[in-house]
Parts: structure tokens; sequence; C-alpha cells
């Protein structure tokens, strides 16, 4: 009897673990201080069922300043920020599909760098995700799925696996968001794809943009460029050279330059401000009113 009982309750255990292990483990991380603030103490959490096409991810931090508001950044693209309260500590969640005021989650954290940076630009927090270890493959393969109504499921195999399954090869990248759920006729989403510079902002699909690894930053514009990793609080600066000319009050050849700076460093600096944005094109040499051009 004990025997029948003891193997009933490793079944029962088993079958209470298999949803969990079937839906994609969630991987936790403590995020360490850059020693811009040294007692900053942070974790980012994250939960992605590929398959399903479902993320969330969380990053916890404390002992920052009191209501401020930091930017979160997932492999040097700025997803989204956090607020912090009265007592220096704050939460920010994202989702996809988004629920309630989740912010936006068009990239899988696992595996990459996550930065909390400051309104100053500067990191406070950051730290490697890790991997969940499942997606050992090197494609993203698309498998149909009759009880999905997206009509395929994305998994992470070898190119031979893909085609012995009868799947889809959709060459290398992630499986979320999901590549295979995209139609012809969906539009064009805004991807932030990693650059030596800055991530650049091209307007493709979904499914173009997993294949670059890119960051899925949902559908619009890109102008202005949403990758630009601009932190809170801010703006472009115009700060003139100065008389580069050869004689004197010969216009000057060099023209104004811009830097991202708190509008009280801009005052300090004698500079201009002109609102928030990239300094990439240089917005101070097309000023409409034509004050930044000598």
């Amino acid at each position: 009897m004990l025997r029948i009982l003891g193997c009933t309750t490793l079944v029962l255990a088993v079958v209470a673990l298999a949803p969990s292990v079937a839906s994609g483990r969630p991987v936790k991380q403590s995020l360490r201080p850059t020693g811009v603030d040294p007692n900053a103490q942070g974790v980012a959490m994250a939960s992605i069922h590929a398959k399903r096409n479902r993320g969330k991810f969380r990053v916890n931090g404390r002992n920052l300043k009191p209501g401020t508001t930091y930017g979160i950044s997932v492999a040097g693209v700025r997803i989204g920020s956090l607020t912090t309260r009265a007592t220096g500590s704050g939460a920010a969640r994202f989702s996809s599909p988004q629920h309630g005021s989740d912010q936006f989650l068009g990239v899988d954290p696992r595996g990459k760098k996550v930065e909390v940076s400051d309104d100053q630009g500067e990191d406070v927090l950051e730290n490697e995700m890790p991997d969940d270890g499942e997606d050992q493959g090197s494609v993203q393969c698309c498998l149909p799925d009759d009880e999905d109504d997206d009509g395929a499921e994305c998994e992470k195999t070898t190119a031979d696996e893909c085609t012995a399954e009868g799947g889809t090869n959709m060459g290398t990248g992630t499986c979320f968001p999901n590549p295979c759920s995209t139609t012809s006729t969906a539009p064009d989403i805004r991807c932030c794809l990693p650059d030596d510079d800055g991530p650049e902002c091209e307007e493709e699909s979904a499914a173009e943009c997993s294949a670059s690894d890119g960051v899925n930053m949902g559908a619009g514009s890109c102008e202005p460029n949403p990758c630009a990793s601009t932190p809170p609080n801010v703006v472009r600066c115009c700060i003139a050279q100065g008389d580069e000319g050869d004689q004197e009050g010969e216009t000057e050849s060099e023209p104004p330059e811009c830097q991202q700076l708190t509008p009280s460093d801009c005052t300090a600096e004698r500079g201009t401000a002109i609102g928030a944005g990239s300094c990439d094109p240089n917005p101070c040499v097309s000023s409409p009113s034509g004050a930044f051009l000598n």
C-alpha cells in the first residue's frame, strides 16, 4: 500500500509540474550597481512562452532616487521606463500581449543585457539575463498547429530537424515574438536593429525583425527614432562652436554642436534646448529660424 501511495504521489507531482515545464521556465537575475549609485538594488524577471507567443518581463528597483524616472533597456534598446515612489522603490512591468498598464514587450530578455539608466543617461544597474537553456536549435522553425488560430507555432531547431518535421525554416532569430503568426497582410512594425553607432530603426515585418535579432517596438513610424536611447529629462542642446572664420566677422564654418543634456546643463553651457530626440542627424544645422546657422 505504501508503494502504491508513493507512486501515486510521484505521478501527481509530475502532472502538477508538467504545465509549468511545457510553458517555459521563468528566469530571474539580480541587477548589479555600476557605481553611479552604490546603494541601488534591482532584480529582473522574465517568463517567456514562445509557443503561445506570450511573455512577461518585470524590473524592480530599490534604494533609487525618489520620484525619478529611469529608463529600462534590453540589448541596448530602451523599451520603457520605471518611476520610483517617495521611498525610492519602483517596478516596471512589460507584457505581450499587452495587459492593462503594462508596457509593450517586443523582445525576449533572456540571454540579453538589461540596464537601468538615470535621468542623466548614466547606467545605475545592469546585468545579463540568464537563458533558460530550452532553445538549443539554430533556426526558427514554423510548424503547423491545428489548435492555433494564428496558423503556426515556432520552435528553435536545427535546419535538418525543421525539414524533417515538415516545418518552414525562417532563418536565425528568436521565437519570441512569434515570427510564424504574422501574415503577409500584417502591417510593418518598428524594428530596432543593433548597430555599432546605436540601434537603427527599420519599418519591416515582425518576421524580418525577429530574423535580424531586432527589438519589436510595435506599430508606428520610425520618425522620430524610437530606438534612440534618450534618457528621461534630457533634451537636445545646440551649443555654438565659436567664431571659426579666418577673419573677424566671417561666418563660422563649424555648425553648432548637438549634445544630449539636462535643461539645466544646457543653460550652463549657454546652449539652446530644442526638446527631446536624437542628435543624429544634427538638428542644430537645420533650425527653421536659422538661429543656429550663424
